[in-house]
């Protein structure tokens, strides 16, 4: 699967809960995205028993080792949903939720969604990203070997926006006008001219134009590993009009 730079990513994760079959101390779950993923959000559900368990969100920003608490005294029995400061390539190497001591099943059967957007700078152009259970001292991982790839820039000299499918680009003109798409095929960029009219020209390799199927691409994956499960879904990205 190929995405392109500024699209968002969804990672679910699954599979998370106090498994032990009785109460668990220090127990958090940790998400540690590659470079290339840009923490925007999170969102938790009212935890299976989680009546009188309070949580702390937690992070790291890459260059730093310094732990900030973003918010503390969230109710687990209630949903959540926090955003992290996104100037647009700030790397979140940690994001945390601290629960401390929770009953047996805690969690059970629950997800927790975290949104990033697709950066420029992920090694080889694979998006990498992981969590870990901790628990009782220990820490067990729930690794992804799931691996989308950012596609590279087309050959174009023109303003760029992702076209919302996750397979390319929509060219603009100096008016901030669509004038074509590029379209990654076979391992090499496709241009596709429209016409004034909108009606497609016809489909040149490396050069000329094309359809707007504006339409989202969903794609999800569920991956087993350790204590947890990672979802990893395509979400449409918004494009603005005129941008």
């Amino acid at each position: 699967m190929t995405v392109v730079v500024g699209d968002t990513i969804d990672w679910t994760l699954r599979g998370f809960h106090n498994r032990t079959g009785a109460t668990a101390t220090n127990y958090a779950v940790v998400d540690i995205p590659g470079v290339g993923l840009n923490f925007l959000s999170g969102t938790i559900p009212a935890l299976h028993n989680g009546a009188g368990v309070t949580y702390s969100v937690r992070y790291r920003v890459a260059g730093s080792s310094v732990v900030h608490t973003h918010a503390t005294g969230i109710p687990a029995s209630a949903p959540f949903t926090f955003a992290l400061p996104q100037p647009g390539d700030r790397h979140y190497t940690h994001i945390e939720l601290y629960f401390g001591t929770v009953p047996a099943d805690f969690a059970l059967g629950d997800e927790i969604v975290f949104t990033f957007r697709v950066g420029n700078n992920a090694p080889n152009n694979l998006l990498v990203n992981h969590f870990v259970v901790m628990h009782n001292g220990a820490e067990t991982p729930g690794q992804s070997p799931y691996q989308p790839v950012v596609l590279p820039p087309p050959p174009s000299n023109g303003p760029l926006v992702p076209n919302g499918n996750g397979n390319g680009y929509i060219e603009l003109d100096d008016g901030g006008i669509p004038r074509g798409e590029w379209i990654w095929n076979d391992n090499q960029w496709v241009f596709t001219e429209i016409e004034n009219d909108g009606v497609p020209l016809g489909i040149m390799p490396q050069t000329g134009i094309g359809s707007l199927p504006w339409l989202a691409t969903m794609l999800s994956l569920i991956i087993t590993g350790g204590m947890g499960t990672l979802l990893m879904i395509l979400v449409r990205k918004r494009i603005k009009e005129g941008a």
